[in-house]
């Protein structure tokens, strides 16, 4: 008999934990499990990309003070008798905590961040993480990610089990030798042999849009190498990031391409991978991603980037400076890269399948 698995969830935008859930449920709907996803908002654009025998349900919340998605909730987790209850992060494990307050069911946390957006996030863990009980667990997605956590919030490290991230390998690889990278470089205004630095995230303050075009300045500026930054990814900070670009004189080579439904071929005209963000990220799927497609990765040192990174081979790593930023820029660009092997190894160790196959264990 198929047992019956519940993800909570915040929403469904545009981002590395949505992917996961998504990779991931796809993954199980084929075996041993019927899945129900809810969702906490009416901003779901990935929901398209569930498989349809998934049931997907929206309960939003209209304010911070709307008890409705609590009472909704309960009734769905009393009729259905869930045998695994998984929350997307600390508030929804906090949400779901609260709606079964007294019909307690041992919980799963999918934690997929580091060190918090803020203070006020932080005060806020402190306070999710009081309701975790003996027999609830927390799943993370890097070793570095388990220990801060249980450090900073003072929780047994038995609760923790540490599962990497995973992506489609069959979709993520080297480009097929059909593919011309030409076409897509005067789209966008690359040069044939200009250097392109690919940065793919969703324009939040969090990602260091701002801090990139800097250290792309620097780089023209300081070791006159005159690389393109591609940024793909769509949200609210775009004109603010224009201006940036027009303002430090770099508007012929900082390139928006917006959000993008299918980004392995930005991937397959650009040269290096880049995060730059300060915090939040913990074991980013989109740098899976990229160097499934067989990109070097310079990374900034935070969450998982050291486990995932093997320096010199695959990338290297910075600290979340622009003058670290670009410096590592420079010199992954005077290093000789593997495409092959870069590849090899994330198909290797970073497949959905087999981070599936490690979910599959904890759920049966």
């Amino acid at each position: 008999m198929k047992k019956n698995i519940l993800f909570v969830m915040t929403g469904m935008p545009v981002g590395g934990a949505e992917k996961f859930v998504i990779s991931l449920a796809n993954s199980l709907i084929i075996d041993l499990f019927n899945l129900t996803i809810i969702s906490l908002s009416n901003t779901n654009p990935l929901a398209q990309e569930l498989n349809k025998n998934i049931d997907f349900i929206t309960i939003p919340r209209k304010g911070k003070f709307d008890t409705q998605p609590l009472l909704s909730l309960r009734k769905i987790i009393n009729e259905v008798k869930f045998d695994k209850i998984i929350c997307v992060g600390p508030f929804t494990f906090f949400f779901t905590c609260v709606a079964t307050l007294f019909n307690y069911q041992p919980k799963i946390i999918s934690y997929h961040t580091t060190i918090p957006l803020n203070k006020k996030t932080d005060v806020l863990y402190r306070i999710y993480f009081r309701f975790l009980r003996k027999k609830d667990q927390i799943i993370t997605v890097s070793k570095n990610q388990a220990k801060y956590t249980a450090n900073r919030y003072k929780i047994p490290t038995e609760v923790f089990t540490t599962i990497y991230n995973g992506i489609d390998i069959s979709h993520w690889k080297l480009a097929p030798n059909t593919f011309s990278k030409q076409g897509l470089r005067e789209e966008y205004g690359l040069p044939a042999n200009s250097k392109v630095i690919i940065l793919t995230a969703s324009l939040r303050p969090e990602k260091n849009h701002e801090g990139a075009i800097r250290s792309l300045s620097i780089l023209h500026n300081k070791y006159n190498f005159k690389a393109y930054l591609l940024i793909v990814g769509g949200g609210l900070m775009l004109t603010n990031l224009e201006a940036l670009a027009a303002e430090l004189g770099l508007e012929e080579y900082v390139k928006f391409a917006g959000h993008q439904t299918d980004v392995r071929p930005f991937y397959w005209i650009s040269d290096l991978f880049t995060l730059c963000s300060q915090r939040v990220e913990t074991f980013s799927i989109a740098a899976l991603e990229a160097m499934a497609c067989g990109l070097p990765a310079v990374l900034t040192n935070i969450g998982g980037a050291n486990e995932m990174i093997v320096e010199g081979t695959s990338g290297l790593l910075c600290i979340a400076t622009e003058d670290d930023i670009s410096d590592k820029w420079y010199k992954a660009f005077n290093i000789t890269f593997n495409a092959e092997a870069i590849s090899a190894n994330i198909h290797q160790n970073y497949s959905h399948i087999n981070m599936a196959k490690k979910y599959k264990n904890i759920f049966i």
